[in-house]
């Protein structure tokens, strides 16, 4: 056997990595081109509303069961690199695919009708947590402008518990609400109609819907339909009078006859199906049988306004034991009962903290120090939503106080007086944006006081001081306040009634009430057996349980 060579052996050696390289290569292109492939079957094209939308599939599978439902069981879509969907709109669609790419999305840039669409296309692919973010920007922006949206929304989207709290939002606010808010008749009805709407005046609840239907150009019958919404028998005589004088402009139209009708029966008897039905030849005989019909209906279809409110208070039981281990209550009052623990407002070591109404359902928590001394003061404001049954911080560094005297006047908390740090007691006052969580300082008042009376009245915010009773006025430029009335007491307690503000002092039996703007003293009203039960009266909130559909949920609400 003749011996290789140098030369005969390195050529081999070449010939075998060649062949080993040429192999290798082989293979990688082999690879890359089933990853390539592997690659392909994971995109998938969209076919919505005649555009077409690229996504991949393990993208599309993490975010929506709908998807992860069709690409991962035995449907023909998942064999499909076109995928036709009818039930989703192409802008909506959009939105959600630049959701899936970067895992999330601000919704507070679109306007409620996107919102809506939106949320439609969520439900049905099914994407949690779009959804609940959808369902959380909605409750958050709730308001008295857009319930009636966001409720619709909530319907059409099957968010149940959002459904409930912004109808029970737009209910409790009927004395804030605006026509241009409620959206067709057929909302307009059932909104004027709902047993729980916080009215205490039904010609209102006529007048408000009367001017919507004028506005809308409906036409005079539907003035039957907002006839249809009233309780009949909250109506006085004077009620129905003030009614013909608003539609008086209909002339023979039926509506005008069926308030002609009405008032005729209310003139020396109530207005009832007995009354009517001994009357019935006689109206049928001056008013038509088809007018008697209509009064007819509408009194056996009255409306039976159901809002029942309770009195509230706050109140702190003084014993034996280490004022710091007693808890800080709201206990509800009746006749019946007597006084009730309800909620815990208050940390047990924290005092001079001040509690506030907070429109129809939230409770406000502001001042107060933790111990007596210890210049450590709660400087947040504390929410409790009624309707959600829960606490809200909203982690802000209000300046220190306790014992301050506090008002809501819209979204504005006034936190008045007090006594701050090194018990220095304060002159100063702040005003507290609810909303938007931000403070600003007003002007100081003429004395320093701790635990002033404040009240709201006519849209304006009145103080006690020493001698005196003091309005806030806002000058655009510059604010001020401006002595209201002389007094000989300092008031312990002022609240709002009708057109007069009442006024009463701690263990003194008197109650005395002015007129803003036109008393210039105070008047001596009653005295009272128990000065204490008085004041809770006063200083009451009020607290109602309801239960109203949809959802047939119950409300907790503060007044």
């Amino acid at each position: 056997m003749e011996p290789i060579t140098q030369n005969q052996l390195l050529g081999a050696t070449t010939g075998l990595w060649v062949q080993l390289t040429s192999d290798n290569c082989s293979l990688r292109c082999r690879k890359h081109r089933n990853t390539n492939e592997m690659e392909d079957t994971q995109e998938v094209t969209l076919l919505i509303e005649n555009q077409r939308f690229t996504a991949n599939k393990n993208v599309l599978c993490e975010y929506s069961d709908y998807f992860r439902a069709m690409f991962s069981g035995n449907y023909i879509e998942n064999e499909r690199q076109e995928i036709k969907i009818d039930m989703v709109d192409a802008y909506s669609m959009n939105m959600i695919l630049q959701y899936m790419r970067i895992g999330l999305i601000d919704l507070s840039e679109y306007s409620l009708t996107t919102i809506g669409e939106l949320s439609i296309a969520a439900n049905f692919l099914q994407i949690t947590e779009l959804i609940k973010q959808i369902e959380y920007c909605l409750d958050l922006h709730l308001s008295v402008s857009n319930w009636m949206e966001t409720m619709i929304i909530a319907e059409n989207s099957s968010y149940t518990k959002l459904e409930q709290l912004s109808a029970a939002f737009g209910l409790l606010n009927f004395k804030q609400m605006k026509k241009e808010y409620i959206l067709n008749i057929h909302r307009l009805f059932w909104y004027l109609s709902h047993p729980y709407l916080d009215t205490d005046n039904e010609l209102e609840v006529f007048r408000f819907g009367y001017e919507w239907i004028i506005n809308s150009e409906t036409g005079a019958d539907a003035i039957l339909i907002v006839l249809g919404c009233l309780d009949i028998q909250r109506l006085s005589h004077n009620d129905i009078k003030e009614i013909k004088i608003l539609i008086k402009d209909f002339v023979d139209s039926l509506p005008l006859k069926v308030v002609d009708c009405i008032l005729e029966i209310t003139e020396h008897s109530e207005l009832s199906i007995i009354t009517l039905t001994e009357r019935k030849d006689e109206l049928c005989e001056k008013f038509t049988a088809r007018v008697y019909i209509e009064v007819f209906k509408l009194v056996s279809a009255s409306v039976n306004r159901k809002l029942i409110f309770t009195p509230t208070v706050p109140v702190w039981i003084v014993k034996d034991t280490k004022p710091e281990l007693i808890s800080h209550n709201m206990y509800t009052f009746s006749e019946d009962t007597g006084l009730e623990k309800w909620l815990e407002v208050a940390e047990k070591n924290l005092w001079g903290w001040n509690v506030v109404a907070w429109g129809a359902n939230k409770l406000v928590l502001v001042c107060g120090e933790h111990g007596r001394g210890t210049s450590v003061f709660m400087k947040d404001v504390k929410v409790y939503d009624t309707f959600r049954k829960e606490w809200i911080l909203h982690g802000v560094e209000l300046p220190s106080r306790r014992h301050g005297g506090v008002a809501i006047m819209g979204d504005s908390l006034f936190i008045i007086g007090g006594v701050g740090g090194f018990r220095v007691v304060l002159d100063t006052a702040v005003i507290y944006d609810l909303k938007q969580r931000t403070h600003r300082k007003i002007a100081k008042l003429p004395d320093t006081i701790q635990n002033p009376a404040v009240c709201v009245h006519n849209n304006s915010i009145y103080v006690s001081g020493q001698k005196n009773i003091y309005q806030y006025e806002d000058l655009g430029q510059t604010d001020r306040w401006s002595t209201v009335i002389l007094t000989d007491i300092r008031p312990n307690c002022m609240t709002s009634f009708n057109n007069y503000i009442y006024c009463t002092q701690n263990y003194f039996s008197h109650l005395y009430r002015f007129r803003p703007g036109i008393d210039t003293k105070l008047q001596l009203i009653t005295y009272f057996t128990n000065p204490p039960a008085a004041i809770c009266h006063l200083v009451c909130f009020q607290v109602q349980n309801c239960s109203f559909s949809p959802g047939q949920c119950v409300v907790s609400q503060i007044r």
